[in-house]
Formats: C-alpha cells, sequence, structure tokens
C-alpha cells in the first residue's frame, strides 16, 4: 500500500509539474484570446465612461479607442502568480498612442494602466488614463477581422468622445 501511494503522489507531481509549465508557456492567444472585458476607462483617479477591451488573434482593442481611430494593436501576455499581465500599443495617425499595461486577476477583474501620448511639431501631450472592469459572458468576443472590415472611423472631431483623446 505504501508503495502505491508513492507511485500516485510521484504522479500526481509530475502531472501538476507538466501542467504549470504548459500555463507558463502559452502563448498570448491562448491567455486572453476571446475574452471582452467591460468596464471604465478615462482620469486615472476616477475613469468615467463605458467601454469595452476586447481580446482576439493576438490584438486587443478598446471601443471607444476605436471609434476614435486607434487601430487594434498586437499584444503580449504571461501568467504570473497575481494573474496574467499583458501589455500593447494602441496607434492614431491623428490622435497619438496609448500604451497599455494591465493585469487580469483570477476573479475575472481588470485593472490597466494606459499611457496617452500625442505627439505634435511644437507640443506633446501625455496622460495617464485607466480602465477597469470586469470579464464579461454576456459580450461575445468579435473576430478581429471583423474589426478591421468594419472600421466604424467617422469623422473623429464630430465625435464628443474623441475629444478627450
Amino acid at each position: 500500500m505504501m508503495q502505491l501511494s508513492k507511485h500516485i503522489v510521484l504522479v500526481l507531481s509530475l502531472v501538476l509539474s507538466l501542467f504549470l509549465s504548459t500555463a507558463q508557456s502559452l502563448s498570448a492567444e491562448e491567455l486572453l484570446d476571446g475574452r471582452v472585458f467591460t468596464g471604465k476607462i478615462g482620469p486615472e483617479e476616477k475613469p468615467d465612461l463605458s467601454d469595452s477591451l476586447h481580446f482576439s488573434d493576438g490584438h486587443f482593442w478598446s471601443d471607444i479607442c476605436r471609434r476614435c481611430g486607434f487601430l487594434p494593436g498586437s499584444y503580449s501576455s504571461e501568467l504570473t502568480k497575481d494573474g496574467i499581465t499583458f501589455t500593447g500599443i494602441l496607434k492614431s495617425e491623428s490622435r497619438g498612442q496609448f500604451d497599455y499595461q494591465g493585469l487580469v486577476r483570477e476573479d475575472g477583474s481588470i485593472v490597466v494602466s494606459i499611457q496617452w501620448e500625442r505627439r505634435r511639431w511644437y507640443w506633446t501631450s501625455r496622460r495617464e488614463i485607466a480602465f477597469r472592469g470586469m470579464a464579461s459572458s454576456s459580450e461575445k468576443a468579435v473576430s478581429l477581422e471583423a474589426i478591421r472590415k468594419n472600421l466604424d472611423i467617422a469623422n473623429l472631431d464630430d465625435n464628443p468622445l474623441c475629444a478627450r483623446f
């Protein structure tokens, strides 16, 4: 009986070791792709605009940012003891770039620090903004291909949300 329990412990520890090494080497697509997070984006101290953050095909985007001319950007992610960390950049020809650094916790909550920078030949604006939210079970993931086909970038100057960026 003692011999059997030693073998069971050995097999279980090998399986656990294999699982942990595989989980830590998952690609960005396997960690976050297909997930949608709903929450608020805005000034770091108090995000105030409803938004959704989407991950698909190794890319991510924000609904508000996309409508304001920021194209989906690639991201990288890593599984850590605190959750899944990710970084990525969204760029717009006319409105600058957002550098995202986020953490998705095991409970589905997400906290993202965003550095916005907009360069002009005569000045550069920088702001700290944030996105805070939760994983959404009601919102369906949209493919990157569908987003690229339907970039609904209208007149950005007429969109009051875009005036903030």
